[in-house]
């Protein structure tokens, strides 16, 4: 792979990652959300929606024609409406009714046109009490892919929010996979934001050998590579590639460690692209939750909305326990948890891309990403942590 070619691919995933600056965090903007009066038959689209305190709901009516339908938003139900909670009155297109929410509450609502056959509902949440005990955060991030070359060697992503510095442990696993076809010899590099200085090793013992075997998880086989580092935070975002020497290929595994939990600073995200293919070939992402609370996360499977060669037309995603267990999974993140979806802020780009969202307890999750039909292409698998 060229200097310029692994250049472009670094920029190009470091933008990928940018969009963890915007998640929500303790001080929350008030938000609009918008929903279709009309225009996909009798309905409101989304007819359910759930928001937060203080946001605000616009209603866009939606119709045409010589004499368009006309429709209300009504609150309550057709059998006890009650419009002193809100009432837009009948009106046909154009015409757009706003409202902010100021209680916590569920607020059905219905179309006194169309009474029973065009309701919906509003779900307001207030803000959520302070856990006590340890928040929730990611403690290791890892994607396991098979290492092909040039642009689809595995490219793995982090950010680490917060102030303090943060000391992390990377590691480039191949041969210690109780797999058929790891990758026999892995290097490692890991780019950084700025006048980072990019640090790459090839073989562990090779350099750093005493900071690495101070972590206490040091490769178990000597032709793995690891780096230690203690990295800026305030949402820097860095880049971590394994190839294989000469151009080796084979199933690797790359891996992030916090060292340091106690800090004002935590590794808030993982994000890795490569090529999807089948068996053991998929994109599988694995990460450790830490702490005495629960992690709110979204994983996103990302394919056709990636601007490179040979995307994954439809990725599918999983969300599996430590032991296994399917929790959650989704083809088309439209088609469930929509609304949460959207809530996050960051909902994938195409509607045949997909993603879950989870309050998940501390322990050991996996997710992985398959392609509809056993199809292959470059995808992409990122979980964020939303609190």
């Amino acid at each position: 792979m060229s200097t310029q070619t692994l250049s472009m691919i670094c920029r190009s995933f470091l933008v990928v990652l940018i969009p963890v600056l915007f998640l929500p965090s303790q001080s929350r903007a008030q938000e609009t959300f918008t929903v279709h009066v009309g225009q996909t038959a009798m309905r409101f689209t989304p007819n359910m929606l759930t928001i937060a305190q203080g946001d605000t709901v616009d209603w866009v009516w939606y119709g045409s024609g010589y004499y368009p339908p006309s429709h209300s938003v009504t609150a309550g139900t057709p059998n006890n409406p009650t419009p002193s909670v809100f009432d837009s009155g009948v009106h046909h297109s154009p015409n757009t009714f706003s409202h902010t929410f100021t209680t916590p509450g569920n607020f059905p609502y219905f179309c006194q046109v169309h009474l029973s056959m065009m309701t919906g509902s509003i779900t307001v949440v207030g803000p959520s009490p302070t856990p006590s005990g340890t928040p929730g955060t990611f403690g290791n991030i890892s994607t396991r892919l098979r290492v092909e070359t040039g642009d689809n060697v595995l490219i793995g992503g982090f950010i680490i929010t917060g102030t303090q510095q943060k000391n992390v442990i990377v590691r480039a696993i191949g041969l210690s996979l109780t797999l058929p076809g790891p990758l026999a010899d892995p290097i490692l590099e890991l780019h950084g934001p700025g006048a980072f200085a990019t640090i790459t090793n090839d073989n562990w013992r090779s350099d750093q050998e005493a900071a690495i075997m101070a972590t206490t998880i040091p490769p178990s086989n000597d032709l793995e590579s690891a780096i230690v580092a203690s990295l800026p935070a305030n949402s820097s975002a860095f880049t971590a590639i394994v190839r294989g020497v000469s151009d080796g290929t084979g199933i690797g595994v790359v891996e992030a460690y916090d060292l340091d939990p106690a800090a004002d600073s935590k590794l808030a995200n993982i994000s890795t692209r490569g090529l999807v293919q089948t068996g053991d070939n998929v994109l599988i992402g694995g990460f450790i939750i830490v702490g005495q609370n629960s992690l709110r996360v979204i994983i996103r499977a990302i394919g056709p909305s990636l601007s490179v060669p040979g995307p994954l037309g439809d990725p599918t995603l999983e969300l599996r326990t430590g032991d296994g267990s399917l929790l959650a999974s989704n083809d088309n993140w439209r088609s469930d948890q929509e609304t949460e979806i959207m809530a996050t802020t960051i909902p994938p780009s195409n509607d045949l891309e997909s993603a879950i969202v989870r309050d998940l307890p501390p322990g050991n999750y996996t997710a992985i990403v398959k392609g509809v039909n056993n199809a292959t292409g470059v995808g992409l698998i990122e979980a964020y942590a939303l609190n």
